[in-house]
């Protein structure tokens, strides 16, 4: 049986780890605030400042991230784990993740444990980065 209030804990540590990765992911002095359009980034709660999006276009861009350098290679397939901490603690904060269907999630969720699997936290911020515009 699963000690809950270790999993409570465990799970408590690995957002708080996430978030920061995620807000590293500002250039210092950088203010996001909003394009002319009002789409600017938006902060979740854990600092993922990224403008709301369609899930085809964040998927697209995770995608493109995730098997960037390897020109042809399989890429790595990512653990059931980190999957769902992709999912929970990327995927699930992003200001249009609710709009979105299941299966978009799902398959957000494992290019974005590809980008983790492949780059770390530098994968995370990568993304961040071209979902704002910076790419």
């Amino acid at each position: 049986m699963v000690d809950q209030g270790m999993h409570g804990d465990e799970e408590e540590t690995a957002r708080r780890l996430i978030a920061s990765w995620l807000a590293g992911s500002e250039d210092a002095g950088d203010d996001p605030g909003e394009d002319e359009g009002g789409r600017g980034p938006v902060p979740s709660p854990s600092g993922f400042a990224v403008p709301p999006a369609g899930a085809r276009e964040v998927i697209s861009t995770a995608r493109r991230l995730a098997v960037q350098g390897l020109a042809g290679q399989p890429w790595p397939e990512p653990s059931a784990d980190l999957r769902l901490i992709a999912e929970a603690l990327v995927v699930d904060e992003h200001p249009s993740a609710a709009s979105w269907s299941t299966r978009e999630r799902a398959e957000l969720a494992r290019w974005i444990a590809v980008l983790v699997h492949r780059f770390g936290e530098d994968g995370v911020q990568r993304l961040a980065a071209a979902l704002a515009g910076r790419r």
